[in-house]
C-alpha cells in the first residue's frame, strides 16, 4: 500500500538490502529517518526491525507466533553508513517471504514507532506487539467480507469531509451489526450491482435501539477494468491513507487486515467503477425503507434475514431534512 515518501524509500532500500549471512557477525541495517530504530534482513530474507528501548527493570516474555517473533532484549552487532552499532535491542522478525506481507509489516511496523516514545519502554513496546500480533494473526485467516462490501466502506470514509470522524467511527470488527459507530448515530453501507436500489439486511440492521439514528448508505458497485475508471481496495485505501493521522493509518490497517485476511495480496486484484459508485452514493433513513419489525417475528422464528428496495424513498440529506442531521459530528461528516 502507497505511504509516505520516508517509508516508501525504506521499503525500496530494503528491497536491495543483503540477507544477514551464518558466518557474518554483523547485520546489515537501514536507519529509520528521526527514529533511533534499524531495519535489517534475516539470513532467510525475513525483514527484522531492531528497536531501541530504555533500559527499565521491566521484564517482558519473548513471543512467537505463526508469522511473528519478538525478543525484547538481544545484544546485536549492526552495520550501516553511519558506522558500526553494539548494543541491545528488542528485534521483531516477519517470518514470511512473501512480499505483499513484508511490505504491510514494514508499513505497520514503521506507524507502530511513529506513534509512541522515539525510546519506548519495554511494556509499552510489548502492548504495541499486541496489537501487530492481532494484525500479523488476521492475515492468515480467510476473508470475513466480500472485496466488493469493503470497498464500498472504504468509499465511504474517501468521500467524507471529515475522513478521520469516519475512520475513528469504523467497525472494531467486520462482523459488527454497523459499519460506522459514534454514539447513538450509525451508518450502514449496502452495495448492489444491479439497476435497482435493492440491498439486502439482518432483521437487527433496520430495527435499531429506540434512541439510536441509523443512516443507511447505498451504493451501485460493479466491477470495472483499471484502465476504464476503476479503482480497487488499495487505491481507495492509499487515497485515505493520506488525508488521515497515524492513529487512523494505523486503525485502517487493523480493519483492513480483519477484512481480507489471506487475500491482502489480491488488494489491487479487483477493481470497480468509481465514478458510476459516486454518482450514485446516496444516504437514507432507516426508518424509511421497508421492513419486518421485530414484535411481528412469530416467537421461535431467529436469523430473520430479507431483501428492501429503496427505488422511491427520500434520501436522508435532501433540503428539507437536512437539517436534522448536521449537529451530528458522523452524519456532518458524510453530508
Amino acid at each position: 500500500m502507497k505511504i509516505n515518501k520516508m517509508e516508501q524509500n525504506i521499503k525500496e532500500q530494503y528491497k536491495s538490502l543483503g540477507c544477514h549471512g551464518n558466518g557474518d557477525d554483523s547485520y546489515k541495517v537501514l536507519s529509520l529517518k528521526y527514529l533511533p530504530h534499524k531495519l535489517g534482513k534475516s539470513s532467510e530474507g525475513y525483514p527484522m526491525f531492531f528497536i531501541c528501548v530504555n533500559e527499565t527493570t521491566s521484564q517482558v516474555k519473548n513471543i512467537t507466533r505463526e508469522l511473528l517473533s519478538v525478543e525484547y532484549n538481544q545484544l546485536c552487532r549492526l552495520s550501516s553508513e553511519e558506522g558500526d552499532i553494539e548494543k541491545s535491542y528488542a528485534i521483531i522478525i516477519l517470518r514470511s517471504p512473501e512480499w505483499a506481507l513484508q511490505s504491510s509489516f514494514i508499513d505497520i511496523v514503521v506507524l507502530m514507532l511513529q506513534k509512541i516514545q522515539p525510546v519506548p519502554s519495554r511494556k509499552t513496546l510489548s502492548v504495541e506487539v499486541e496489537k501487530l500480533i492481532t494484525i500479523f494473526s488476521a492475515l492468515v485467516n480467510p476473508p470475513v467480507k466480500k472485496m466488493q462490501g469493503l470497498w464500498g466502506e472504504l468509499l465511504v470514509i474517501e468521500q467524507s469531509k471529515y475522513p478521520e470522524t469516519l475512520v475513528n467511527a469504523w467497525h472494531s470488527s467486520p462482523n459488527a451489526k454497523f459499519d460506522f459507530t459514534l454514539g447513538r448515530d450509525k451508518i450502514e453501507v449496502k452495495t448492489t450491482s444491479s439497476e435497482n436500489r435493492i440491498h439486502h439486511f439482518s432483521i437487527d440492521q433496520l430495527n435499531p435501539s429506540p434512541s439510536s439514528r441509523l443512516l443507511i448508505a447505498s451504493i451501485t458497485v460493479r466491477e470495472s477494468g483499471e484502465g476504464n475508471g476503476g479503482k480497487s481496495v488499495r487505491d481507495l485505501f492509499d487515497a485515505i491513507y493520506q488525508k488521515v493521522g497515524v492513529q487512523e493509518r494505523f486503525h485502517l490497517y487493523q480493519i483492513v487486515a480483519e477484512t481480507v485476511g489471506n487475500n491482502i495480496s489480491k488488494l489491487d486484484a479487483v477493481h470497480f467503477d468509481y465514478v458510476e459508485a459516486t454518482d450514485t452514493l446516496a444516504y437514507f433513513c432507516a426508518k424509511d425503507i421497508p421492513h419486518i419489525k421485530k414484535s411481528d417475528v412469530p416467537a421461535g422464528v431467529t436469523e430473520v434475514k430479507f431483501a428492501s428496495s429503496l427505488d422511491g424513498i427520500p434520501q436522508a440529506f435532501s433540503p428539507e431534512r437536512k437539517s436534522e442531521y448536521q449537529e451530528s459530528p458522523l452524519f456532518k461528516s458524510i453530508m
